[in-house]
């Protein structure tokens, strides 16, 4: 009943229906189709009549709408809405583009304090930006209609420009998320990023057992620090997240069940829950026990849905519910983009394959020639499914090359669409 009343009030909400019922009119007077008939009649009417409140219930199955800083937040892979950056998902149909990126996340420091056991980052070839790189990255960012700009590394808090980059990032109408193990954080940083507009702040954790985490960590302070970035987080007035790594471990011990008592003691807004990929530290052989298998991606999915239904406390966003194949599928290369500390463009944050490096060629072309490699969402992770590929081609280190890049995609090959984007294209 609590989720219905919610749809209600987005129904009724001209700042959230009036932009993709305008998209949706241009559109269909191009004749251009990008919804099938039946999905676009059915949005189009639910704008104003209440019996088609059932399409949107079934869209949001659990899921859990909540409201922060006055607006609704479906979760942490979307942008708060309504605003800016959520009109821009749906003006991003109308840009002539074949795909355009719902976001993207910035690793722009290769430093950290830490010598954490999951560092996705770890074995790339090095190299560093600069802030106004930086900056003409994020304006091409916004020329691609990115949503949400994340910042990560690295530790993000270690660059003493952060401020100024999410600054930059939400001028331009994106919504901005900081990505860090909380070492650095200090009550002027955090004064500083409301200044510059930060929407969200992710702290990763994977345990509440201090020992534990500071051996994870390589530092007997990490949980202190993470936490108390997270209270100084919420006290600035961030959406807050905890950020955890589910191993087999993780997952079979219900090790989420305590991160999400404490999400819950310390006011946190959302529980993150991603796989371990095989990449980074966690690349080669000898790591094989901490990927999940299906019973294991089955238990999360059923925590998340379970959680969101039950609307008390934060909610709980499990990526893979989020992309898995019943809804979206990995959209690495085609609704997403990492760039990495040198500026080398991958089309997620644990796949290390290059298309170009965004410091020294426009972004728009980097990200055309991505998209067109990898041609679609796949309904598998590309990296969980294909790093055999990549450890392949993986002689000269990683990232990938341009060529080498194109090489693992021919290889890899089409696989059939999540099933969101059957519907889109009226398969189903």
């Amino acid at each position: 009943m609590r989720q219905a009343w919610a749809l209600l009030r987005l129904l009724l909400d001209p700042r959230v229906t009036r932009v993709p019922a305008r998209v949706l009119r241009e559109l269909g007077a191009r004749g251009k189709r990008r919804l099938p008939a039946g999905v676009s009649r059915d949005l189009s009417g639910a704008l104003g009549r209440l019996k088609r409140l059932s399409f949107l219930r079934r869209w949001l199955d659990g899921e859990r709408l909540t409201r922060h800083d006055g607006r609704w937040v479906l979760n942490s892979f979307l942008p708060p809405f309504p605003g800016r950056a959520y009109d821009r998902m749906f003006e991003n149909l109308l840009s002539g583009r074949r795909l355009s990126p719902v976001s993207a996340y910035l690793a722009i420091t290769a430093e950290c304090p830490y010598d954490c056991w999951h560092c996705s980052l770890s074995g790339r070839r090095g190299g560093s930006l600069g802030e106004e790189a930086w900056r003409s990255i994020i304006a091409g960012l916004h020329g691609l209609g990115a949503s949400v700009i994340g910042f990560t590394g690295g530790e993000p808090l270690a660059r003493p420009d952060l401020p100024g980059l999410v600054e930059a990032a939400v001028a331009g109408g994106a919504e901005t998320v900081v990505f860090t193990s909380g070492a650095g954080m200090t009550s002027e940083r955090a004064s500083a990023l409301k200044r510059a507009g930060l929407w969200a702040f992710c702290v990763s954790l994977d345990t509440i057992d201090p020992a534990e985490c500071g051996r994870l960590r390589g530092d007997d302070g990490a949980y202190g620090a993470a936490l108390e970035a997270l209270r100084m987080a919420r006290r600035s007035g961030f959406y807050t997240m905890i950020g955890a790594v589910a191993t087999r471990p993780f997952v079979e011990g219900r090790l989420y069940e305590g991160l999400y008592r404490l999400a819950r003691a310390e006011g946190v807004r959302e529980l993150r829950l991603v796989e371990p990929m095989p990449c980074g530290k966690l690349s080669g052989a000898g790591q094989d026990e901490h990927l999940l298998e299906p019973r294991h991606t089955e238990e999360l999915k059923r925590f998340h849905v379970e959680t969101n239904r039950a609307g008390r406390g934060p909610k709980v966003c499990a990526f893979n519910r989020v992309e898995g194949p019943e809804l979206f599928g990995c959209g690495a290369g085609t609704q997403h983009l990492f760039i990495d500390p040198a500026g080398e463009v991958c089309p997620c944050d644990f796949t290390p394959m290059s298309f170009g490096n965004a410091a020294r060629e426009p972004l728009a072309l980097i990200w055309e020639r991505m998209t067109a490699a990898f041609g679609a969402p796949r309904r598998r992770c590309f990296i969980q499914t294909h790093h055999g590929l990549l450890d392949k081609h993986a002689e000269g280190g990683v990232p990938l090359p341009l060529e080498a890049s194109l090489r693992v995609c021919a290889e890899a090959g089409r696989e059939p669409l999540p099933d969101y984007f059957k519907m889109v294209i009226g398969e189903e």
